[in-house]
């Protein structure tokens, strides 16, 4: 049965809990990378326990660096059975990029609304992407969050963290 006034489907995701909780938290307070790395100054890997695990991995921005206009950010959410993350024992469950230009995004279909992240009077911006720990046939044990930077004066500082799904 149609809609009688049909409206456009909603662009994102409803409002989700995502709590934080030291033991699922990457960076608890902003940490700043000016360099490809791990964010991990709260902890260097999450053990979510054997089974499937599904939530959402959140990230708030508190400062980007888009001066130079060539500036990329790439978060990746590694997962490994391995605790030692061991070569050829990670895949990637997820990642989110920023770019000073649309070029320089992995579908260099969206570009910035300004260089200004977080957005002019916020404090910061916040990013909730939806993650799993099952990679096709795989489920992986242990998580780490990975910035790979590129570009002239990269900076990125933001705290991460996982929340579990409710229910």
């Amino acid at each position: 049965m149609p809609l009688s006034n049909p409206s456009p489907l909603p662009s994102v995701l409803p409002h989700r809990a995502v709590p934080l909780d030291v033991a699922m938290a990457f960076a608890i307070t902003p940490q700043t990378l000016t360099a490809s790395g791990y964010v991990n100054s709260q902890q260097a890997q999450i053990d979510i326990g054997n089974g499937l695990w599904e939530g959402r991995l959140t990230m708030e921005l508190t400062a980007l660096d888009l001066a130079s206009g060539d500036e990329t950010y790439r978060l990746l959410l590694l997962g490994s059975n391995d605790s030692a993350f061991g070569n050829g024992n990670v895949d990637i469950l997820a990642t989110q990029d920023f770019a000073a230009a649309s070029a320089g995004r992995l579908l260099p279909t969206v570009a910035p609304a300004s260089t200004a992240v977080p957005p002019s009077g916020r404090l910061s911006a916040r990013f909730v992407v939806p993650v799993t720990n099952l990679r096709g046939q795989f489920l992986f044990r242990y998580l780490q969050l990975y910035a790979l930077l590129g570009g002239t004066t990269p900076s990125i500082s933001l705290t991460a963290w996982l929340a579990p799904d409710e229910g």
